[in-house]
């Protein structure tokens, strides 16, 4: 009889610290077929990377992590790039930005999201409607 310790010895064993168990499904790793029809057209059917620009063919169409696989990255559409089989062996296990930074291709910064502040203190009160009052019908009126 496999008691529980020994179950876990096994695992240890065989997928080391990593906390897999037999009979639990693990991530998946491609994208579904769909997700690649929808990847591929977003990218007008081309390499997405910006110093290729190779038209592919759907057959010759790889998908690349953005984040890799390997380092938690999620297999997801957000996550995915369409790339000829080239520009995949290319980038490697390198995120997307460092793929393209190595590739000498600048990145657009990222926007960073600013909180608007009132210059005075009487544009802080409640604003527009702060002088209208609403006239509330009367409940016998109603009836």
């Amino acid at each position: 009889m496999i008691t529980k310790k020994t179950m876990a010895n096994i695992n240890k064993l065989l997928y080391g610290n990593k906390s897999y168990q037999f009979g639990v499904k693990k991530e998946k790793r491609t994208l579904g077929i769909r997700d690649k029809q929808i990847l591929y057209r977003n990218a007008n059917k081309r390499c997405e990377n910006p110093a290729c620009k190779k038209e592919i063919d759907f057959d010759e169409m790889q998908t690349g992590h953005k984040t890799a696989y390997s380092k938690n990255g999620k297999t997801t559409l957000k996550n995915s790039v369409c790339l000829c089989y080239r520009c995949n062996k290319l980038q490697g296990t390198d995120s997307w930005e460092t793929f393209l930074r190595k590739q000498g291709i600048k990145l657009k910064k990222k926007l960073k999201y600013t909180s608007v502040k009132p210059k005075n203190k009487k544009s802080q009160s409640s604003g527009l409607f702060e002088n209208i009052k609403i006239k509330q019908p009367n409940i016998r009126d109603l009836f």
